[in-house]
């Protein structure tokens, strides 16, 4: 067994009592069905034998209804092992693939944020759907294959013993088999896993085409994203047809070599027969065997070119698991009860995989109940702020205390458990509004959901839905509109009744009205809360206990809103102005 496989079974140690019954099993029905020829041999040397002259009828007619009578035995013994090896294997895949996907996925909630930045969702996707191929073939190994190996063994056995020359022919017919399935995986493997890959970049390509249709249509780039899908389809086909061949030619020469090797024992059994050397019920127990082996070689022929595709398949499952998190709890982080204090210091921090600093030297402190506003151009720095606050990553330098205590002395959920965000690029799950806003407080009542909706002045436009609460928002809330997105967002966030409020540009897709709505209810939230609060727009950080003026991921400025506004060629001060100057006009217009 290779490896990756041997690495996804570790997954599911408890099972290993299970597998090893339904293989005791297996070989049970595997080695009654090997002795049904011996039957057939009996009955027909009892009936030559009294044709012959050497017994009597009664005594062939007793022997061939005993014989008879074992046959019964053997064959319903077969069919009860097969009836609850079926039983056995069956209950023992649901478990499996269930536990398995089970684990795989808790896994892939541990990962680091950037592994999710930095990776397609479809390659995601594709490669945990592997898990069902994986066990299902884990499956046919534990459920007949190894049964058939056991058999394949007894009949070589039983032809050695019978006729030598024979069972030597159908040896060395068993080992050209497995000879020639072994090669096949290896001239196969890179054929596979560039069809895999492919495969999976197809995924990827369909689940970002679906994902950003709305941007797709908007743009007519139909084409565009179909040329991309065409282009890689062509790809996987030529990599696709060059394993058909290999298998082609594989299963073409196995197939010959087991004609050869059965004509040859045909022959020879004839032969001997007709030189006296073996009774009529010798030859129908040696083609019976020889044909029962060549059936029992295909399908564990067949597993070991199917180990091929399994082994590229269990690589990417592996390579998906192997990804560490970069961020880990520490094994002496301590669970955080409250926040009292957040301190930068001095911190740098530069993305992975990336040369330029995001941030350098950033200091500052938030004591309990004050606000941080962060303000400045795209690019300067503020997102990646509140990215390492809820420690999705590390500083590459510098500390981020808690409470006078490194960050990294808490545990990440307990940390995140404090905080209320409501992002710039607002998620929602495909589910209904009201699951939506219940997500940041599980068991919270349709009253309390609703409080918060009116609190974020959500309630309004969710009631003017045909169904209201139990609107289904569609794939990331592409049935709401931007501002009903982040009104909902709000509401998660209120319905949390966190210890501090990150708000990411969380009123930039409303317009004035409803903005001016909604700030009333943040206020309400904000209040006595801390607070870090992301924002282009400056009159919605003009409150703010303090204020740091971002660029080029340095702190350019701080202080309160009067002092930054009246510092005379200061940023803070030209973008204040230049906001006032615009909301002038447009009253003015």
């Amino acid at each position: 067994m290779t490896n990756n496989l041997w690495r996804t079974i570790q997954f599911i140690p408890e099972y290993r009592r299970r597998v090893v019954g339904v293989i005791a099993v297996g070989a049970v029905a595997g080695l009654l069905g090997t002795a049904t020829p011996y039957i057939y041999k009996g009955v027909v040397d009892a009936i030559a034998s009294m044709l012959a002259g050497r017994i009597t009828y009664q005594e062939a007619s007793w022997a061939v209804t005993l014989l008879v009578g074992v046959f019964f035995a053997l064959r319903l013994g077969v069919v009860v092992c097969g009836a609850i090896q079926n039983k056995q294997a069956d209950d023992l895949w649901l478990d499996t693939v269930s536990t398995f996907r089970q684990r795989v996925f808790e896994n892939m909630t541990q990962k680091s944020i950037d592994y999710f930045e930095k990776t397609r969702v479809g390659e995601i996707m594709d490669r945990f759907s592997t898990i069902t191929s994986i066990t299902m073939w884990l499956s046919a190994l534990t459920e007949g294959v190894l049964a058939n190996i056991l058999q394949m063994v007894f009949i070589v056995v039983v032809l050695l013993v019978k006729a030598p020359l024979v069972g030597v022919i159908m040896t060395v017919v068993l080992v050209i088999n497995f000879w020639i399935s072994y090669r096949t995986v290896g001239w196969t493997r890179p054929h596979r896993r560039g069809w895999q890959v492919l495969a999976g970049r197809m995924t990827g390509l369909l689940a970002e085409m679906v994902g950003n249709i709305a941007t797709v249509r908007s743009f007519g780039g139909e084409p565009a994203v179909k040329q991309r899908y065409d282009a890689t389809q062509a790809e996987w086909k030529i990599a696709r047809n060059q394993l058909h061949v290999t298998e082609w030619r594989s299963e073409l020469a196995l197939n010959v070599v087991n004609t050869a090797g059965v004509f040859a024992a045909v022959t020879l059994t004839v032969y001997g027969a007709l030189a006296g050397r073996f009774t009529p019920g010798d030859i129908l127990l040696v083609l019976t065997l020889t044909q029962n082996l060549t059936n029992t070689i295909a399908p564990i022929a067949r597993q070991i070119n199917q180990a091929g595709e399994i082994e590229s398949t269990a690589e990417r499952l592996v390579e998906l698991l192997d990804v560490e998190a970069e961020v880990a709890d520490r094994p002496d982080a301590q669970p955080l009860q409250s926040l009292q204090s957040i301190t930068f210091d001095n911190v740098d921090f530069r993305y992975p995989g990336k040369d330029e600093y995001a941030l350098r030297d950033v200091s500052f402190h938030l004591a309990a109940g004050e606000s941080l506003a962060l303000v400045g151009t795209s690019g300067s720095g503020k997102t990646t702020i509140v990215k390492l606050l809820m420690r999705f990553y590390d500083p590459t330098g510098g500390r981020i205390l808690v409470n006078g205590r490194d960050l990294r002395d808490w545990q990440q959920r307990s940390v995140r458990a404090l905080m209320g965000v409501v992002l710039q690029d607002v998620a929602l799950f495909n589910d209904s509004i009201g699951e939506n806003i219940a997500f940041a407080r599980p068991g919270a009542n349709a009253g309390q959901v609703r409080d918060a909706a009116l609190a974020a002045h959500a309630d309004a436009f969710i009631g003017s839905m045909e169904q209201g609460y139990d609107t289904l928002v569609g794939e990331r809330g592409i049935k709401l509109s931007g501002g009903e997105k982040q009104r909902v967002a709000i509401a998660r966030a209120i319905l949390k009744d966190p210890q501090l409020i990150i708000l990411d540009e969380a009123t930039s897709a409303l317009d004035s009205e409803s903005e001016d709505l909604m700030q009333q209810g943040l206020d309400r939230l904000l209040a006595g809360r801390s607070s870090v609060i992301i924002a282009h727009r400056l009159s919605t950080v003009m409150n703010a206990d303090q204020i740091l003026v971002m660029q080029g991921g340095r702190v350019l400025e701080r202080g309160g809103h009067a002092e930054l506004a009246a510092r005379e060629g200061g940023l803070y001060a030209r973008l204040f102005a230049l906001q006032t100057r615009g909301r002038l006009h447009a009253v003015g217009g």
